[in-house]
């Protein structure tokens, strides 16, 4: 076996990986795997990592993994022979440093300036600011970054005019792509002055999750808010509802949705029993036809919505089994609602 100066696997993988980066902190690399291109998710992702005290190159996508020479001659398609001459004429000055700047953003689709809250690089630079330690403080309280079917990342931004110190939440669409977005409330000075939600100006809802969905899952669940689809299985969310309107949703969902004509969609709203306009809107669906999820009147009573359920119980996923055994359609959704409107206080 070739004895490879981890020099010479930097430059490798620096060469090879798309959008390469260096991890000072715990000194690791990561990078878009060339192998499998990330699900065609080629420099939108870094999920192939080089280890080099484990002396191991692995990629979480594809599930390669090797030692660094088995790596470098599936990649470069070299000879062990033409890797020893590589080795012998090996020049340091060529190797690759990540330089301790600033990280640089290349996402155009998200608010200025944003930070990818799940890249150590830039969660490392970052370190210090009050800002970013709320945001991550707020996705752990949450539970949500064991979530079990939470996006591949959270962002932040600093800078951005409208948006500035939340929490900003992806929609990503099945080519990879964020179409839309949306931002929270992490600060409670922020909730005072600006909504809990507010979604990005001058774009047309997408289906958030939709990316996410499990063809051998026959239904969709879908969710008012965002992060209550993060602990479900197949949960996309709209985005937010009109409780007055008999409008479901937008064009680009139903476009959306009609990618999996196979798939019938269960709505889980908000807790009919503390939500008015989830009531309404539970009602309007009901009427319509739609398979409600109707809220057992304990935990209705006790709970607002999925992510409350999830952080009181420590839970990273709801199964669709106690979606489904709560699930009602046509007459039978509207006895139960109307059930509940007698019995609000």
């Amino acid at each position: 076996m070739i004895d490879v100066p981890e020099e010479y696997v930097v430059q490798k993988f620096f060469q090879f990986c798309g959008a390469p980066t260096r991890n000072r902190y715990n000194k690791t690399f990561q990078g878009s795997c060339p192998i499998c291109r990330e699900g065609k998710s080629w420099l939108k992702k870094r999920r192939c990592y080089y280890i080099p005290k484990n002396n191991n190159i692995f990629c979480h996508n594809c599930g390669w993994s090797g030692t660094p020479v088995s790596w470098i001659l599936e990649v470069s398609r070299s000879t062990f022979h033409e890797i020893r001459d590589e080795i012998k004429n090996l020049d340091t000055s060529t190797i690759v440093e990540a330089v301790s700047t600033r990280p640089t953003i290349v996402v155009d689709t998200l608010p200025q300036d944003s930070i990818n809250l799940s890249d150590p690089t830039q969660l490392e630079f970052y370190n210090n600011n009050i800002i970013v330690q709320r945001a991550m403080e707020f996705i752990k309280s949450r539970r949500l970054h064991t979530a079990s079917n939470r996006p591949d990342a959270f962002y932040l931004s600093l800078t951005d005019k409208v948006h500035s110190n939340r929490l900003i939440i992806p929609f990503i669409d099945n080519s990879g792509k964020i179409v839309h977005y949306q931002s929270r409330t992490i600060l409670q000075a922020d909730m005072k002055n600006r909504p809990r939600y507010m979604s990005k100006q001058g774009s047309e809802k997408s289906l958030f999750n939709i990316n996410n969905i499990n063809t051998e899952v026959d239904t969709i669940y879908v969710f008012e808010g965002p992060l209550n689809a993060c602990f479900c299985v197949n949960g996309v969310a709209v985005a937010g509802i009109q409780d007055n309107s008999e409008r479901t949703f937008t064009t680009r969902q139903q476009e959306q949705l009609r990618q999996y004509p196979f798939h019938s969609h269960t709505w889980v709203l908000d807790s009919q029993w503390i939500d008015t306009a989830a009531l309404n809107k539970s009602k309007i669906l009901a009427a319509a036809g739609e398979s409600i999820f109707v809220w057992p009147e304990k935990i209705g009573r006790t709970f607002k919505d999925f992510n409350d359920i999830t952080t009181a119980g420590k839970l990273d996923q709801i199964s669709t089994e106690f979606i489904n055994n709560h699930t009602y359609k046509g007459m039978s959704a509207e006895i139960r609602l109307r059930s509940i409107t007698t019995n609000q206080h």
